[in-house]
């Protein structure tokens, strides 16, 4: 990966995100724990969900290295996400903490030298290049945005358009 490419990538991704907390505004906040089905996430979770992981894998190429310990922090089922997605009681505090991931990710990634870009780093689910990690960041994004819309239509509303920049 060189650096012009990854660097389109990450002003690509900072506008798919734009659309993704519009979505997060149109909840009310007594809908964030709505679960459609038993054992599904409630949309307060996977929000959470959304931004810790794009953090987390951003500190992990920032380290080097991802821990299955580090990996679980996003995880609202597990105990070290729980305490921390509890005290998201509103749609703002979700914005404001889906936001500060964001930034704190992408300061990391828009930071990497390309030397940087293609070292390994090692996690519980194999070793990728640095670049990869920010490339699941975004599939991970994306694939629970969709979720998101799929809740925000079960609740009756319009979601936001997907390429609406």
């Amino acid at each position: 990966m060189d650096q012009q490419t990854f660097s389109t990538l990450c002003k690509y991704f900072n506008m798919v995100h734009g659309v993704t907390i519009r979505a997060i505004d149109a909840f009310t906040d007594g809908e964030l724990d709505f679960r459609p089905k038993p054992n599904m996430r409630t949309p307060r979770e996977l929000i959470f969900h959304v931004y810790s992981q794009e953090k987390i894998l951003a500190e992990a190429v920032q380290q080097g290295r991802c821990s299955a310990e580090a990996a679980g922090r996003s995880n609202p089922e597990e105990e070290a996400g729980k305490a921390e997605v509890q005290a998201l009681v509103t749609v703002n505090d979700l914005r404001t903490y889906a936001q500060s991931c964001h930034q704190t990710a992408q300061s990391i990634f828009s930071s990497m030298p390309e030397s940087q870009l293609n070292q390994p780093v090692e996690s519980p689910f194999g070793t990728f290049p640095a670049w990869r990690y920010f490339a699941f960041t975004y599939d991970e994004h994306w694939h629970h945005r969709g979720q998101i819309y799929t809740y925000l239509r079960l609740l009756g509303k319009q979601p936001p358009m997907l390429y609406d920049y």
